[in-house]
């Protein structure tokens, strides 16, 4: 699957943009109508955090602190969202 110059993460990376349904399961996105949108944009900030955890120079990369707030963060915008949704 992943030959030559293709990885992990650029075929996160093609795949957020095009077909998010290859990347997470698809049972966590079977939500339907505003929750499915709210559920999609909480996966795509999950992805997003991997990503930026992932990059080429260590340097770059996140600190586990960072990524601890940011998870947390999203974690109470999708449940503060999906409180408002019902």
């Amino acid at each position: 699957m992943f030959e030559g110059e293709r990885s992990l993460k650029s075929w996160v990376i093609e795949s957020i943009s095009s077909s998010l349904n290859q990347v997470v399961d698809p049972k966590l996105l079977s939500t339907i109508g505003r929750e499915h949108l709210k559920v999609k944009n909480c996966a795509l900030s999950i992805l997003q955090v991997g990503l930026e955890c992932s990059a080429e120079l260590p340097n770059e990369r996140l600190h586990m602190k960072e990524v601890v707030t940011k998870l947390k963060k999203i974690k109470v915008k999708l449940s503060r969202d999906m409180q408002r949704v019902r």
